[in-house]
């Protein structure tokens, strides 16, 4: 009979455990006020909750923990949410931060994201975190990410969500935005559709890691402009491992923005060496499909459009270590020192 009475207990204590874990926690509708402040929470903070937000002005100043970030999930509120602090999402969900889930009413969200980290991951779901700015369904959202200042958006997935939403839109005037897997469903960049680098930087894959990512997919091709001033970021680790970009779309353009490479591991390439980093899917054959010279690139690289298929049209974009005379000539006294110190 104990036994069978510590059975039934522990079984309690694991389906409480598995339901506090799904719980929801809601913002009260209309506060402003401070995430961490539990009175806006109607008692407790989420951490390992999901954090719903419909309605209302809310401050992160202080590092948060939450399960999943969902907005704007009953419609015909305005929410707002300030980020100057660290907050991470971490659920197996297909819209684990999610800024109009709402389909049923106008419904206004804005994230103003100046400072901190935002980390969204998904452990457990096919190893993605996207950051979703309209649910698929939604028709009458509008979603607006604002990213500036030191602000670090680290997210496996940025999705518009819903491709001929014009109203979702991400504006990167600043920060870095860390993506380590894909963006899509933002279209043509020139129409406007949703997406706007500005001057903030493009960091490929985990900080400091050599990734591939792609722009769009096989069912959404999408346009890319890095704005004048802003910054892309390539981790070179070996001549066969570096940051590459696969775009599903026509065109791209770099003109104006500047281009920082980093080497890992204490790699250094062999003069000459290069690293075709950004590819299409479809090589277009009727124009170019990438140009723009870029405002600066690390000194001992040049960056430079090529023709890979020969077909006279610019479809790849290439980095190539040359070091410069100076650099030469300091390997070169090293490996003289090197080639005494043996003698």
């Amino acid at each position: 009979m104990r036994k069978c009475v510590g059975v039934l207990m522990v079984g309690v204590i694991l389906l409480s455990i598995g339901s506090t874990a799904q719980a929801t926690k809601t913002w009260v509708s209309g506060n402003t006020g401070n995430w961490g402040d539990a009175a806006n929470w109607g008692g407790t903070v989420p951490s390992a909750e999901t954090a719903q937000i419909d309605n209302g002005n809310v401050t992160v100043d202080s590092t948060q923990t939450t399960q999943q970030l969902l907005m704007g999930v009953v419609g015909g509120g305005t929410a707002v949410l300030n980020i100057s602090a660290n907050l991470t999402s971490s659920k197996a969900s297909a819209e684990l931060f999610c800024l109009v889930k709402a389909s049923n009413a106008a419904t206004s969200v804005t994230v103003n994201h100046s400072a901190g980290t935002v980390s969204v991951f998904q452990p457990g779901y096919n190893g993605l975190g996207e950051t979703r700015l309209v649910s698929a369904s939604s028709t009458l959202g509008t979603a607006t990410y604002n990213l500036s200042g030191t602000a670090i958006l680290d997210t496996e997935v940025l999705s518009k969500g819903n491709k001929t939403n014009t109203t979702a839109q991400f504006n990167a005037t600043g920060g870095t935005l860390v993506l380590r897997n894909m963006m899509y469903r933002f279209g043509l960049i020139s129409e406007g559709a949703g997406f706007n680098q500005g001057t903030a930087k493009l960091e490929i894959g985990a900080i400091d890691t050599a990734k591939a990512i792609t722009f769009g997919n096989a069912t959404n091709s999408m346009d890319y402009t890095v704005g004048t001033g802003g910054n892309m970021n390539f981790d070179i680790a070996s001549i066969s491992s570096s940051d590459t970009i696969l775009q599903y779309g026509s065109l791209a353009n770099t003109a104006g923005a500047t281009l920082s490479i980093d080497l890992l591991g204490g790699y250094v390439p062999t003069v000459g060496s290069f690293f075709d980093v950004w590819t299409f899917n479809t090589k277009n054959g009727a124009a170019d499909n990438g140009s723009g010279a870029f405002a600066s690139v690390t000194a001992g690289w040049t960056a430079s459009w090529v023709d890979t298929n020969a077909d006279t049209f610019k479809d790849t974009l290439r980095l190539t270590y040359v070091p410069e005379p100076a650099s030469m000539v300091l390997l070169g006294l090293g490996l003289l020192a090197i080639r005494r110190n043996k003698k």
